[in-house]
């Protein structure tokens, strides 16, 4: 096994559906990383936290603390540049996974909230298919979290 533990941070809940369910599959335990310091410092753990504007949320303060064996960046959109967050997020050695999450717009907070409204306004000025769907998803919610989209990462665990 790659990783001794799985941490996570989670706002609206998506990653921490993901987080459990690898938990589940893997036997790994789990824990949220405010609750980090609880672990061995430098374990080797699988990191999981959600995008705000290319950025894993969490990512630094985990490196900082434990050993990030690989990433897991859980975001809205259907299609993840990952070079662009491997460069953004300084993974250039670390495995970096893409898993589609969700939106719930009424457990967005703060700055959050403001930059989801802006998102929303880009998004209604804008025709095609694929921003049509985002802003759907910004208004109603949506959830994409599913057992399919761990397989690469439960395969680069297991190797």
């Amino acid at each position: 096994m790659k990783a001794s533990a799985i941490v996570y941070t989670s706002t609206t809940g998506f990653t921490a559906q993901y987080a459990a369910l690898l938990s589940h599959q893997t036997g790994l335990p789990l824990c949220r990383l405010e609750e980090g310091d609880k672990l061995p410092r430098n374990i080797p753990v699988l990191y999981l936290g959600w995008l705000r504007a290319g950025r894993v949320v969490g990512l630094k303060k985990a490196r900082n603390r434990l050993a990030v064996a690989g990433v897991c960046a859980v975001g809205l959109d259907s299609a993840a540049d990952l070079d662009k967050l491997r460069q953004g997020n300084h993974l250039e050695h670390i495995p970096l996974f893409f898993l589609r999450g969700g939106y719930d717009p009424a457990r967005v907070r703060g700055v959050d909230k403001l930059m989801m409204a802006a998102m929303e306004r880009i998004l209604s000025g804008k025709s095609d298919p694929r921003s049509r769907a985002a802003l759907e998803a910004v208004r109603r919610g949506a959830n994409w979290v599913s057992q399919a989209q761990l397989e690469p990462v439960l395969d680069w665990l297991a190797g």
